[in-house]
C-alpha cells in the first residue's frame, strides 16, 4: 500500500512550474521557506529547513484556479467562543470540499487567496480577500470586490520570486495605490504577507522578516501608507525530516519574530503547516494551538488547507488532524 506520504509527494510533484504561479494562472506554489538564498535554478522552489532541517530543496504546489467574477460573496459569519478565541481560520482553494463542514466549530474565518470566495466557501464564516498581486488580473475590480470587508490582506510572499515578486520599494508603491485608499475605521488592511526565510533571494531582495522590517519603515506616513496588522507564513522541515519538538521551537520563534517586527501591530499567520505524518501534525497542532489562542498579539491563524488527506478526508468529512485543528 502506498504511503500517505508518497502519495502527498507524488501528488504535488505535478505541477506547472511557471515563474509566477498564483491562483489567477491555475497554481498557487506551496513551498518551503527556509533560511538561505534561493538557487538561481529553482525558479519555483525555496530551500526548506523551518525547523533546522538544512537547505533541501522541494517544490510542493497545490492549485488555487477560478474565475472571481462569478462567485456570489457570502456576508460575514458570527466569531465563535471558547477553543480558539475567534482566531482560528481556513485556508481553501478550488480542490476544497465546502467548509460547511467546520460549522460548529472554533474555525471563524476563511480565505483563498482570492478576492473573492471560491465554490466550497461558507456563510458560516467571515471571508476574508487577498490582493494576490499588484498586476491585472489581480488588481482588477479589487476595490469593488474588497468592498464591505471588515480585513483585507495583500500581495502573497513578494519575497519569492515563484510567488508576488516584489521588491520592497515596488511593494510600497503598489500598496499605497491598491490598499491604503480602502482603509478607514472600518476597514483594517494588512501588510504583504511574507515567508520565513532568511537572507536574500536570487534577486538580492531580503526574505521574511528582513523584507518585512523594510517595508513598514517605508510604510510608516498616516496619511499616505499605513499597515495595521501583520503577516507571515511558516512550513516546518522538509519531508518531516525535523522531529516535532524541533519544528514546534522553529514555529515558535518565527512567531516571536512576526510579534517583534509587528511593533504592536496585530499578527496574522494565514499559512502554516508542519510537514511529515499526520500524528506528527497533530502532536505540533497539540503543543502550538494553545500559544497561538494565549498570544495577545497574534488575532489569527490559519493551518495548511482544506483538502482531503490534511484537515478533510473521505471526499469532504473533516478529518482527525482537521477536528484537532477546528476544535
Amino acid at each position: 500500500m502506498i504511503s500517505l506520504f508518497l502519495f502527498s509527494f507524488l501528488l504535488h510533484s505535478l505541477v506547472d512550474a511557471s515563474p509566477h504561479p498564483d491562483p489567477q494562472g491555475g497554481n498557487r506554489h506551496r513551498h518551503r521557506p527556509g533560511a538561505g538564498a534561493v538557487s538561481p535554478s529553482t525558479t519555483a522552489k525555496i530551500h526548506g529547513g523551518g525547523g533546522g532541517g538544512g537547505n533541501t530543496v522541494n517544490t510542493v504546489t497545490q492549485k488555487a484556479n477560478s474565475d472571481p467574477t462569478t462567485v456570489p460573496n457570502p456576508g460575514n459569519g458570527s466569531p465563535s467562543t471558547g477553543t480558539g478565541n475567534g482566531k482560528r481560520g481556513l485556508a481553501y482553494n478550488s480542490t476544497s470540499p465546502s467548509l460547511d463542514v467546520f460549522s460548529n466549530t472554533a474555525i471563524t474565518w476563511s480565505h483563498d487567496w482570492n478576492s473573492l470566495p471560491l465554490d466550497a466557501a461558507s456563510s458560516s464564516f467571515e471571508f476574508v480577500p487577498t490582493l494576490w498581486g499588484d498586476q491585472s488580473p489581480h488588481s482588477d475590480n479589487w476595490a469593488q470586490n474588497a468592498a464591505g470587508h471588515e480585513y483585507l490582506m495583500s500581495f502573497n510572499e513578494p519575497d519569492i520570486i515563484s510567488q508576488a515578486d516584489m521588491p520592497v520599494d515596488d511593494a510600497v508603491a503598489a500598496y499605497k495605490k491598491l490598499m491604503f485608499p480602502l482603509r478607514s475605521g472600518n476597514v483594517k488592511i494588512g501588510a504583504p504577507s511574507v515567508s520565513s526565510g532568511s537572507g536574500t533571494n536570487e534577486h538580492g531582495v531580503p526574505m521574511g522578516t528582513g523584507w518585512l522590517r523594510q517595508f513598514l519603515n517605508q510604510c510608516n506616513d498616516p496619511d499616505t501608507c499605513v499597515a495595521d496588522f501583520i503577516s507571515g507564513h511558516w512550513y516546518g522541515c522538509p519531508s518531516g525530516a525535523c522531529t516535532v519538538a524541533a519544528d514546534v521551537d522553529s514555529f515558535n520563534n518565527y512567531v516571536d519574530s512576526l510579534v517583534a517586527t509587528a511593533a504592536g501591530r496585530d499578527v496574522w499567520i494565514p499559512e502554516f503547516q508542519r510537514y511529515g505524518d499526520v500524528e506528527g501534525q497533530r502532536r505540533f497542532l497539540d503543543a502550538v494551538l494553545p500559544a497561538l489562542d494565549g498570544n495577545a498579539a497574534v488575532k489569527r491563524y490559519a493551518y495548511f488547507m482544506v483538502v482531503d488527506g490534511i484537515l478533510t478526508t473521505d471526499g469532504g468529512r473533516v478529518s482527525a488532524l482537521g477536528k484537532t485543528f477546528a476544535g
